[in-house]
């Protein structure tokens, strides 16, 4: 699984660990009129490269959502090589975003066939790295090019046929991270999206998962939340959110309960919501019975 850790554990890696690489990860809503690459420019962890989410995404005009993952192993392993990154790295993610967007990032190359046990996200993000006095720098150096084996691990993501599928004959369960307003049918700012949610899904805002200074709550008061809302954690789980940035932060929460069996729906409520009502959807907003996993 991967791993958390805090500002000191990352300051000990950067000075010990040859193999080794800090991105960047912030991403922000358009809305928010916020760069991430330059604010990275302007300041960052000393030695930290930016990793691009979007460069990740479907260049294919005729890809029906924006954040739709690559799938061309070659170009994949191109982009991270290109980073300076090899496959037996131990890569440290963080963000300076309100979206967690870190999250995303490390669950990409959990999919892109990365050891999870070599990745690892700092608790706090660059607040965290700051009130601790870690070393900064600005400016953007030069990545050395290394060789990069992508192997995509399709059991971590799911598609809209999927969740179709799951929807009449449910064998995982469904949790929304979007904003509990939104779930219940609030407005969506998304032209051509209607409100509302996956019926049969479970709601929980992904804000749920943070303390007042954005680090993670302790891993077991997570799992009394998730429980208190009524999911089996011995069954499967898939996260949704509006399109695909933010449910991983529910997934690295899995991840550190060491649950085996969970995935993210990639097109989210962005695909979801754009799709005609079904006839039946409105009747089927009862939750479904899940069997528990064998494990």
């Amino acid at each position: 699984m991967p791993w958390l850790i805090n500002a000191a554990q990352l300051d000990k890696f950067r000075k010990s660990q040859k193999s080794l690489i800090i991105l960047d990860a912030s991403w922000h809503m358009p809305a928010d009129n916020r760069n991430a690459k330059d604010e990275f420019v302007e300041k960052h962890i000393l030695d930290a490269k930016f990793f691009d989410i979007d460069a990740f995404s479907d260049p294919n005009p005729e890809a029906p959502h924006p954040h739709m993952l690559l799938k061309d192993d070659k170009v994949i392993g191109d982009k991270l090589g290109a980073m300076g990154i090899r496959n037996d790295y131990k890569i440290i993610f963080y963000d300076n975003s309100k979206l967690h967007s870190a999250c995303r990032a490390l669950w990409m190359l959990k999919m892109f066939g990365h050891n999870p046990q070599q990745l690892y996200l700092l608790d706090g993000g660059l607040n965290a790295w700051t009130q601790y006095g870690g070393k900064m720098e600005s400016g953007e150096a030069p990545a050395s090019p290394k060789e990069y084996t992508a192997k995509t691990q399709d059991q971590y993501v799911r598609t809209l046929s999927q969740m179709k599928s799951n929807l009449h004959n449910p064998k995982e369960q469904v949790v929304d991270v979007r904003h509990a307003v939104r779930y219940a049918g609030g407005p969506e700012l998304r032209p051509g999206v209607r409100p509302g949610h996956i019926p049969g899904s479970f709601s929980f805002p992904y804000t749920s998962l943070f303390d007042k200074n954005d680090c993670w709550r302790p891993i077991e008061k997570i799992r009394m939340q998730l429980t208190g809302i009524g999911l089996d954690l011995t069954a499967p789980i898939v996260s949704t959110c509006g399109s695909g940035m933010s449910a991983p932060t529910l997934n690295f929460a899995l991840d550190l309960l060491e649950h085996p069996h969970h995935a993210v729906y990639n097109g989210s409520w962005n695909e979801w919501g754009a799709e005609k009502l079904y006839a039946n959807e409105l009747s089927l907003d009862e939750r479904p019975v899940i069997r528990s996993l064998d494990v």
